[in-house]
C-alpha cells in the first residue's frame, strides 16, 4: 500500500542554496552517477543557479550538444564546436564572443546543428583623432606621453616645441587620442553631387555632400594659411587656392576688418567667437548637427565649448527646424538687410550624414529661402551671408561668384587622408 504520491520528475532543475548532487539525485529517484552522466559532470561540484538535466540520454564527458555546456579544463572553442557539429562562428555568435578565449567553468549556449550564425557587427570603431588638452599642474612630459601612447619627443615635434621642457602646466598641447566613434553606414552614392535646379520655380545651385564617405572633409577656407584680419577673397579665389571640390561663402563678418561675427572652429581649434547663437558643427568622423552655441550666453568661449567638434561655423538665422519652416528669428539678427530681398546662400542637413549647400542669385527673403530648403528635403537649415557675399564654386571654378570679397568660405574636400581633429 502506497503511503504517498510519486514525485513528478521535471526535465531540468535549477540548483538552489543548500542543494547538493546527492540530495537532488535522492529527491528525484536517481543515483549520483546517473545525474553526473546525464549532465556530463566529472565531479560532484555544482553551483547555485546552475541548470541540471534530470532526464534524456547521458552526456558523455567531453561531448557537447545543443543547449548549455560548461567549459572544462583543456577545452577550446574549436573543439567544443567540432563535438557539437557546428561552426566556431555559430558558437561565438550564440555567446556574443568576439575572440576564442574561454575559461574553465564558463557556461556556453550551444546552438543546434544547422543553425546559422547571427553575425553581430560592431557599432563602433577606434580611430586616431588629434585634440588639444591643457597640461595640468602635475603633468610631466613622460606622464603625458604614457597617457596618450606616444613619446615625449613625439609630443614635442607634434607641437613644434624646441624642447620637452617647454611642456609646462597651462599649455594647450596637441595630443593623439584613440577614441571610439560610430561606424558610418555604407555610402549609397557619390561623395559630392552638383545640380542646377528650380524648386518653387527659383533657380538655385545645389551641392549635396554624403558624409558617409570617410575621406570627405568639410572645413573653413581662409584667404591665407592662417586667420588674419583685414583681408578677404572672393568665393572663386578661395576655391582655386584651396583645391576644394565645392565651396560656398561663409557667415557674416565685419565689413572693414573681415573678422567673422560668430564662432569658427577649424581643425579642432577655435579661431574666432561671437554673438551668433546657432552653428553647423561636424565631428572628426563626419557626423553633422545644427545646434546652439553657449558663447553668446556666457559672453566668452570655454575650454568645453564645442568639445568633440572638428569644424564649427556659427551662422544664421535658422530658417528650417525639424523639416518645417522656422521664422522665430533670434534677436541678435537686427539688420533689416538680413531679412529683405537679396541673393541667398544657405547650409542645411537632410540627416546627420547628408549636408546640403545652396546658393541662388534670385532675390529672396529669409522666409522664401526657408521654403526652398524645405522643398529640397532639408530638415534643418541656417542662412549664410547673402547679397553681394553669396557665391558657390564647383571643381575649383565659380558657378556664381561672390560680388565682393568674403571673410572665409566653407570648403568640401574629397580624398582627404590627413589628420582628423577634435576640439
Amino acid at each position: 500500500m502506497l503511503t504517498g504520491t510519486a514525485l513528478a520528475v521535471p526535465a531540468s532543475v535549477t540548483v538552489k542554496p543548500g542543494d547538493t548532487l546527492f540530495r537532488l539525485a535522492n529527491r528525484y529517484g536517481l543515483s549520483v552517477a546517473q545525474l553526473r552522466a546525464i549532465n556530463g559532470l566529472n565531479s560532484d561540484t555544482i553551483l547555485v543557479g546552475q541548470t541540471l538535466r534530470l532526464g534524456g540520454p547521458p552526456k558523455a564527458a567531453g561531448t557537447a550538444g545543443a543547449g548549455r555546456y560548461t567549459v572544462r579544463p583543456g577545452d577550446s572553442l574549436a573543439a567544443i564546436a567540432a563535438r557539437a557539429g557546428i561552426s566556431v562562428a555559430a558558437l561565438q555568435a550564440a555567446n556574443g564572443l568576439r575572440g576564442s578565449m574561454i575559461r574553465a567553468g564558463q557556461v556556453l549556449q550551444v546552438p543546434a546543428r544547422g543553425q546559422k550564425a547571427r553575425v553581430v557587427r560592431p557599432s563602433t570603431e577606434v580611430r586616431l583623432i588629434y585634440s588639444y588638452v591643457r597640461v595640468g599642474l602635475r603633468d610631466t612630459p613622460e606622464a603625458l606621453a604614457q597617457r596618450y601612447r606616444t613619446t615625449p619627443d613625439a609630443l614635442r615635434r607634434l607641437n613644434g616645441l624646441g624642447s620637452r621642457s617647454h611642456i609646462v602646466p597651462g599649455l594647450k598641447l596637441l595630443v593623439p587620442q584613440r577614441l571610439p566613434v560610430p561606424i558610418p553606414p555604407p555610402a549609397t552614392g557619390r561623395a559630392l553631387t552638383f545640380k542646377t535646379m528650380r524648386p518653387l520655380n527659383v533657380p538655385v545651385q545645389l551641392v549635396r555632400v554624403d558624409l558617409r564617405h570617410r575621406d570627405v572633409l568639410v572645413a573653413p577656407v581662409l584667404p591665407r594659411a592662417g586667420l588674419s584680419f583685414g583681408m578677404g577673397a572672393r568665393v572663386g579665389q578661395l576655391a582655386q587656392r584651396s583645391g576644394a571640390r565645392a565651396l560656398i561663402n561663409g557667415s557674416y563678418f565685419h565689413p572693414r576688418t573681415y573678422a567673422p561675427a560668430g564662432d569658427l572652429v577649424m581643425q579642432g581649434r577655435m579661431l574666432t567667437w561671437g554673438r551668433i547663437p546657432m552653428a553647423l558643427a561636424i565631428t572628426p568622423d563626419n557626423r553633422a548637427t545644427i545646434r546652439s552655441s553657449t558663447t553668446p550666453l556666457l559672453l566668452r568661449p570655454l575650454d568645453a565649448t564645442w568639445r568633440g567638434m572638428e569644424t564649427v561655423i556659427a551662422t544664421g538665422p535658422r530658417i528650417v527646424a525639424g523639416g518645417r519652416l522656422f521664422t522665430d528669428y533670434n534677436a541678435v539678427f537686427r539688420d533689416p538687410a538680413v531679412f529683405g530681398r537679396a541673393a541667398r546662400s544657405a547650409v542645411g542637413l537632410s540627416s546627420n550624414r547628408d549636408l546640403v549647400l545652396v546658393s541662388t542669385r534670385a532675390r529672396l527673403t529669409a522666409t522664401e529661402m526657408g521654403k526652398i530648403m524645405t522643398r529640397l528635403g532639408v530638415k534643418d537649415a541656417l542662412l549664410l551671408d547673402g547679397g553681394s557675399s553669396a557665391g558657390l564654386a564647383w571643381n575649383g571654378q565659380a558657378v556664381a561668384d561672390s560680388v565682393r570679397r568674403v571673410s572665409y568660405g566653407i570648403g568640401v574636400f574629397t580624398g582627404y587622408t590627413g589628420r582628423r581633429y577634435a576640439r
